[in-house]
C-alpha cells in the first residue's frame, strides 16, 4: 500500500485579474499550478504527527512504523526516513490477544515535539505497548540527521494511546509533556498525565469523565 503525504507549500495561484483572497484550494488547482510538492512512504499509513522546526527548516512526521525528516522547502528532496516498527514479541502478544497484526499491532507514532536542540520526543503505540524514543536530528539545517538510539527507549503509558485507532493531545512546557490519553488497554480511562522533567509524574482522578469523555474531546495543542 502507498500512502501520500501532501504539503501544500505555497497558498498563493497567479492570476490574471485581482480575486478575493480563498482560505480553500482543490487539489486539481494546485496541481495545475505547480503549487504542491508529494512525499510517499511504501507500506505504511496515518500521518498523525506533524512537528515544524523551523530553526531546522525541517518537517517531522509521524506514520505507522516510520517516523520522516522533511525539507520546508522541498518536501519531496533531501528527506530523512527513519523504520520503527514494534519488536516482533510485542506483536505477537498483541496478535494473542486478539488484535489483527496486520492493522492494529503496529507502531503508529501519535507524538512528536521538539525536546532540545538536538532531540526530538516520539511516542507510538507500539503495539499496544506505548512507548517512547528520544531522536537525534542534528544541530544544522545543512546536515539533516535522523536517528533513533534503541537502548535510550522509554515507557509511553500516560503519553501515548495504547490503541491506533484513539487519538492523543499533548504539549510540552519545558521538559515537562502534558498528554491527554485513554490511559488503560480498554481505551476507557481517559485521562490527563504530566511527564517527564524533574517532578513527579501526576495524573487526572481515574476515570473521572469531568477531565475527559472519550477521545472525540481531545484538541492538539500548538506549540
Amino acid at each position: 500500500m502507498i500512502a501520500a503525504l501532501v504539503l501544500l507549500w505555497t497558498a498563493v495561484l497567479g492570476a490574471a485579474s485581482p480575486s478575493p483572497p480563498r482560505l480553500r484550494f482543490s487539489f486539481q488547482e494546485l496541481q495545475a499550478q505547480h503549487g504542491l510538492r508529494t512525499f510517499r512512504l511504501a507500506r505504511t499509513c496515518c500521518y498523525e504527527a506533524l512537528l515544524v522546526d523551523e530553526e531546522r527548516g525541517r518537517l517531522f512526521v509521524g506514520a505507522e512504523n516510520h517516523v520522516a525528516s522533511l525539507s520546508l522547502d522541498n518536501i519531496s528532496k533531501r528527506a530523512k526516513k527513519l523504520a520503527w516498527p514494534a519488536p516482533v514479541e510485542w506483536r505477537e502478544e498483541c496478535n494473542w490477544a486478539g488484535k489483527d497484526i496486520g492493522t492494529e499491532c503496529m507502531n503508529f507514532v501519535k507524538l512528536l515535539h521538539a525536546y532540545n536542540r538536538s532531540h526530538v520526543l516520539a511516542c507510538g503505540t507500539g503495539a499496544f505497548h506505548p512507548t517512547c524514543a528520544f531522536l537525534e536530528v542534528g544541530h544544522r539545517p545543512e546536515e539533516p540527521v535522523l536517528r533513533l538510539d534503541p537502548r535510550r527507549l522509554e515507557d509511553g503509558k500516560g503519553k501515548s494511546p495504547y490503541d491506533p485507532r484513539h487519538r492523543a493531545a499533548s504539549v510540552l512546557v519545558g521538559e515537562e509533556l502534558y498528554s491527554g490519553v485513554a490511559a488503560d488497554l480498554m481505551g476507557r480511562d481517559f485521562t490527563i498525565f504530566r511527564s517527564l522533567g524533574q517532578r513527579p509524574s501526576l495524573r487526572t482522578e481515574p476515570h473521572d469523565s469531568r477531565w475527559l469523555n472519550g477521545v472525540g474531546h481531545l484538541l492538539p495543542a500548538r506549540e
